[in-house]
């Protein structure tokens, strides 16, 4: 399993794109680049970390049997990011943007992620043709978040995966 270093960058990358539809939100509000390169720099970084992270962990994890009750598709929440990513352009009605609050806000859900006990599809791994399915095992668990590059259509298609964290697995086989 994963540490909390990997587990504090997988949850943050997840704000990458964010970052940079802020950037450009930001550049055409304001004319100014350094908020910007600021974001872009972060947004870069996170994903980079998130992808050597994420390798590394495919190569290392342990995989285990699981069992499994039901599997279904899960990459409806990509929605939910799309109309994320395009709420900041919703403060261009908006003159004022704090940025003290911002940075608080963003500070907050990143102490808090690393104590979360649920897993958070990334769109980094949906842009390189990873889908998420939602998974049900036969110890009783229910809510496990599975990442896979196979079409899963049934649950005998899943015997193995990787733990990456409490209720985040990889697929062995994808």
């Amino acid at each position: 399993m994963a540490n909390g270093l990997q587990k504090l960058i997988y949850n943050m990358s997840v704000a990458s794109p964010l970052l940079i539809v802020f950037a450009f939100v930001w550049y055409i509000q304001k004319k100014s680049w350094t908020i910007p390169i600021i974001c872009v720099v972060v947004a870069i970084v996170l994903i980079l970390c998130m992808l050597k992270s994420f390798s590394y962990g495919k190569k290392h994890l342990a995989p285990i049997q699981i069992r499994t009750n039901d599997i279904a598709p899960s990459d409806g929440w990509i929605v939910v990011y799309i109309i994320t990513y395009i709420l900041p352009f919703a403060s261009m009605i908006i003159d004022d943007f704090n940025l003290i609050v911002g940075f608080v806000v963003a500070a907050t859900i990143a102490v808090i992620a690393t104590h979360v006990n649920t897993a958070i599809p990334n769109p980094i791994l949906f842009c390189q043709r990873y889908h998420f399915y939602s998974v049900g095992a036969e110890n009783g668990i229910s809510g496990y978040v599975l990442i896979s590059r196979r079409k899963l259509r049934k649950k005998q298609d899943l015997k193995a995966v990787n733990r990456v964290f409490e209720f985040l697995l990889l697929d062995t086989e994808g």
